[in-house]
């Protein structure tokens, strides 16, 4: 069960992150909250993923309180986009070179934005390449030798992505990160503290972005309880 194996620290986290890149080691990080979760139970290709080739932690209030109704102990409330912020923050203070994929952005515009935040970058490459143009796209991270390979394309695709490269390119960290660059590059307005604090994030995207978001949460967190009650019944 992926719960068994989920970090549940956010220090735990920063540590891996840290200790793999020292180390050289190969590294597929990424999170999981009730949406990712739903895409577990239902898709079995990021189900395997998530199992066998990513080290996952949990993102959000949702995780948090499965983890502490089924039992588990020890369990750290935090989410992927704090974590991720300190990652990068730690980035920048050790000039780590990284090679970004996701968003829509102009080369200008990437550039303008990692001097901004002081991080050494050495490649982008948009979200929207297609699956002929991978070869090219390993090429392209080949050639800019990273020390981390930054995806940013969404659940499950990010995941798919990364076990593809980490499958051409070795001895690399790679981190799935889903939103977070919109965050990061202020193309996107995150939720007030006192509303992330309580875990109510969900709720003020949902209002920011009710065509896109509405089935992810109106029907993806009764889902979500439906599927913990589940396994607190099977316990």
């Amino acid at each position: 069960m992926l719960f068994n194996n989920l970090i549940i620290s956010e220090n735990e986290a920063l540590r891996i992150v840290e200790d793999d890149l020292s180390f050289n080691k190969q590294l597929i990080l990424t999170y999981l909250n009730q949406h990712c979760f739903n895409i577990y139970k239902s898709y079995s290709d990021y189900k395997n993923l998530l199992d066998n080739n990513c080290t996952v932690f949990l993102d959000g209030f949702g995780v948090y309180a499965a983890l502490k109704f089924l039992g588990y102990k020890n369990v750290q409330k935090f989410n992927a986009t704090d974590l991720y912020y300190k990652i990068f923050q730690q980035f920048s203070v050790n000039q780590t070179k990284l090679f970004f994929i996701g968003g829509n952005y102009t080369d200008e515009f990437i550039s303008e934005k990692t001097k901004e935040k002081k991080l050494k970058i050495c490649g982008y490459q948009n979200g929207y390449f297609k699956n002929g143009e991978f070869d090219v796209l390993i090429e392209t991270i080949d050639n800019s030798s990273p020390e981390v390979i930054i995806i940013g394309v969404g659940v499950p695709k990010q995941e798919i992505l990364a076990a593809k490269i980490s499958g051409s390119i070795h001895n690399k960290v790679i981190l799935c990160v889903g939103g977070f660059l919109e965050f990061y590059f202020g193309t996107k307005k995150r939720a007030p503290k006192f509303i992330t604090k309580i875990g109510l994030e969900w709720l003020h995207r949902l209002l920011r972005e009710p065509k896109r978001l509405w089935k992810r949460y109106l029907i993806g967190i009764p889902l979500f309880i439906f599927q913990i009650l589940k396994l607190k019944l099977l316990k």
